[in-house]
C-alpha cells in the first residue's frame, strides 16, 4: 500500500472515530453540544485533530448530521428498501423507526426528530439541512404509499399526504416520549402506526 494510501485510511479511520462520537453527543444534547474539546475528549484524539479534519464548529455539525442520517440508512431504509412488496417496505420502515429508537442505536433516538426541535426557529444551513431530511423522509413514505396504492396493497384513494403526515407525527411524539421515559407514551405511538397502517390496508 502505498504512503498516501495509508495516510488516507488514517484520516478516514479517525474522521469515523471522531463523527461517532459527535453523533453520540448530538443525539442527546444536540448540536450545541459540540465543540472540538468536547468532541475530542469523547473520542480520545487531541482537539487539533478534529479542528484539522473538519476546519469549523459548523462543518463539523453538518457532517454529525449526515452521519447520523447514514446510521439510520444503514441500519433502518437499507433493509426495509429490499423487500419484495412495497406494503412490506412500508411497514418494516415504519416499525424499524420504532426499533431503532426503542434500541437506543443513537442515545438521544432520533436524530432528525431531535434537530427539528433544536433548530425549528434557526435560519442557516444547518436548518436547511435537517429539513432536507425531514422531507426526504416524508416523501419515502409518500412514495411506498403510492407505490402500494398502484400495486393494490393499500385501498385505493388513500390520502397518501395525509397517511404521512400522521405517521410521522406519531415518530414525533414517540421520540419525546422515548427520552422522557414514558414507554407507555412510545408504545401507545407505535400501536397507532400498526393500527393507521393496518386500516390504509383495509385489514
Amino acid at each position: 500500500m502505498k504512503a498516501n494510501d495509508k495516510r488516507k485510511e488514517r484520516g478516514d479511520r479517525a474522521r469515523a472515530n471522531i463523527l461517532h462520537h459527535a453523533t453520540q453527543i448530538a443525539s442527546v444534547e444536540g448540536l450545541e453540544g459540540l465543540t472540538f474539546g468536547r468532541v475530542a475528549a469523547d473520542a480520545g484524539v487531541a482537539r487539533g485533530n478534529v479542528q484539522v479534519l473538519f476546519g469549523d464548529r459548523e462543518a463539523l455539525q453538518l457532517a454529525t448530521i449526515e452521519n447520523g442520517v447514514a446510521l439510520y440508512a444503514e441500519t433502518v431504509v437499507g433493509p426495509a428498501m429490499a423487500l419484495p412488496t412495497a406494503a412490506e417496505r412500508l411497514i418494516a420502515l415504519i416499525e424499524g423507526w420504532f426499533t431503532f429508537v426503542e434500541h437506543r442505536t443513537l442515545p438521544g433516538g432520533c436524530l432528525v426528530h431531535a434537530l427539528s426541535s433544536e433548530y425549528r426557529t434557526r435560519p442557516g444551513e444547518i436548518r436547511d439541512r435537517v429539513e432536507h431530511h425531514r422531507a426526504e423522509a416524508r416523501q419515502r413514505i409518500v412514495d411506498l404509499a403510492n407505490e402500494a396504492v398502484t400495486a393494490g396493497e393499500l385501498q385505493g384513494g388513500i390520502d397518501v399526504g395525509l397517511l404521512a403526515f400522521e405517521l410521522t407525527s406519531y415518530q414525533a411524539s414517540a421520540n419525546v416520549a422515548a427520552l422522557m421515559g414514558e414507554p407507555d407514551q412510545f408504545e401507545l405511538a407505535r400501536r397507532a402506526s400498526r393500527e393507521r397502517l393496518a386500516a390504509a390496508r383495509g385489514l
